[in-house]
């Protein structure tokens, strides 16, 4: 399976960038799963066009506007989004005209050497004509007018980067999960025999100097192990097939996580950029850790990257075979993560050594676990028959002298995992209450390594009669 192109939308603020982008998707037979991006002004969804598959992110609000210089943090943000797509969509504003800060971000993007198309939005109140003709006289070319709003031209944007797009029965859905609401029972079971019989994608990620390469190089070498290259959708990244006891896994963006070449601008966000990217074509990550470090703020931020993306999480501790020397009376670092981090309690550690290879191959009996409970679907009485009763003994604070109850808990989703919570008050349901509820999930089902997510949403009077509750 092939991962869809990432296509951004860049431009200044309220120049249409959002409008354009929900435009794109819902003009087509879309298959959408939005979700937050690692910054708060990012947007991420995933589409088709006929029977191409795609994936648009708006970069909301990344310029100023012209009375404000590119700052440095401005700067940051342009070069995030230029180095982590495969294709730009650049929006100009007809009404505005060309600015001279559309002239430095499109220089960026020629330089990037990535496809580009450049619109020019607006124009459904004035000749198309004469609004390109001043962009035009400044070469900026291919250059297409549209109106977002109205729809008008949109199709066409989409067009110079068909040949960049798999069929959508061979793309990969970066952001997989499905939502049992929108599948029929036949749908779901079709959807999960097709995705769990594609080999597990997995990502190594972790902070620099850890032992990444070592470990990938490790899994490569072995003489139990066979590999193929498959080319990635980025220039510079290749995934890896490895087959290990007649059992295929997915090596996500190794290339790009081995790649030893400095950038000397910016090098720690092109790092993240990598390891971001690597998680979400993932369905597990895991974090390799240095046992002679302990647990760092940095190996921290990763593992909050991928709690985040509610992607699978496997701890792996490197250098283990350094600890000997210190004697067996020094208590492994894991189980100092498991006191002072107790919400990481549900995600696998090991030991190993990717210098020597020890343990090393215990690393595929944790992805086989994780990945079970990663496409574990609960029935709706099951967690009912669990949770209702606890919440009946120990319900949730009331909220303004009014009791908040909670009708039923269904899991919603699956890959990533979604548990939701039907309440007459949500606003009373605390953070604290949903960790004590998820506790008690977990106590029953382990949900070995995923992070799930356990939501609560209204349930109306009129829902509530309606159901006979």
């Amino acid at each position: 399976m092939k991962i869809p192109p990432l296509i951004a939308i860049l431009g200044r603020p309220n120049v249409g960038k959002s409008t354009l982008f929900n435009r794109l998707l819902s003009r087509r037979e879309a298959i959408v799963e939005d979700r937050p991006g690692v910054t708060r002004d990012r947007h991420y969804s995933q589409g088709t066009i006929g029977r191409k598959s795609f994936r648009l992110v708006d970069t909301g609000g990344i310029l100023f506007g012209d009375d404000h210089p590119l700052g440095e943090s401005i700067r940051k943000q342009a070069l995030f989004a230029l180095e982590e797509a495969d294709a730009v969509i650049y929006v100009m504003d007809g009404r505005e005209g060309y600015l001279p800060v559309d002239a430095d971000v499109i220089g960026r993007i020629r330089r990037s050497g990535k496809p580009s198309v450049f619109a020019v939005n607006k124009v459904d109140t004035v000749k198309t004509e004469e609004v390109l003709a001043d962009f035009h006289r400044h070469g900026v070319a291919p250059l297409i007018g549209i109106s977002a709003a109205h729809g008008r031209n949109v199709d066409a944007l989409l067009d110079p980067f068909l040949d960049l797009m798999p069929d959508t029965e061979d793309a990969f859905p970066v952001d997989p999960g499905i939502r049992f609401s929108e599948a029929s029972e036949s749908d779901l079971q079709a959807w999960l025999q097709r995705r769990i019989a594609d080999p597990p994608r997995v990502a190594v990620i972790g902070r620099p100097n850890v032992g990444k390469s070592t470990l990938v190089n490790r899994l490569l070498g072995e003489e139990r192990l066979v590999t193929s290259p498959i080319p990635g959708t980025t220039r510079d990244a290749i995934d890896t097939l490895v087959t290990f006891r007649d059992k295929t896994y997915h090596f996500v963006d190794t290339a790009g996580l081995r790649k030893k070449g400095k950038v000397a601008e910016a090098s720690e966000l092109y790092a993240q950029i990598r390891t971001d990217r690597a998680i979400l074509e993932s369905e597990i990550a895991v974090v390799l850790l240095s046992a002679e470090d302990g647990l760092t703020d940095g190996d921290l931020r990763i593992i909050r990257q991928v709690i985040d993306h509610r992607r699978g999480l496997i701890l792996a501790w490197n250098k283990w075979d350094t600890l000997k020397s210190s004697g067996p009376s020094q208590a492994p670092p894991f189980r100092d993560v498991r006191e002072r981090y107790p919400f990481l309690s549900f995600a696998p550690m090991f030991g190993c050594s990717a210098r020597t290879g020890f343990h090393v191959s215990q690393l595929f009996g944790h992805i086989a676990t994780v990945r079970d409970w990663y496409f574990t679907r609960i029935t709706t009485s099951e967690l009912n028959n669990l949770l209702l009763p606890i919440v009946q003994a120990s319900p949730p604070p009331r909220l303004k002298n009014y009791p908040v109850r909670i009708f039923y808990v269904t899991q919603v989703q699956i890959a990533p995992t979604v548990i939701m919570a039907f309440s007459n008050k949500p606003e009373g349901i605390s953070l604290q209450y949903r960790q004590f509820l998820s506790r008690k999930i977990r106590e029953k089902y382990p949900f070995v390594g995923v992070p799930f997510l356990l939501k609560v949403q209204a349930k109306s009077r009129k829902d509530r009669e309606r159901d006979g509750k």
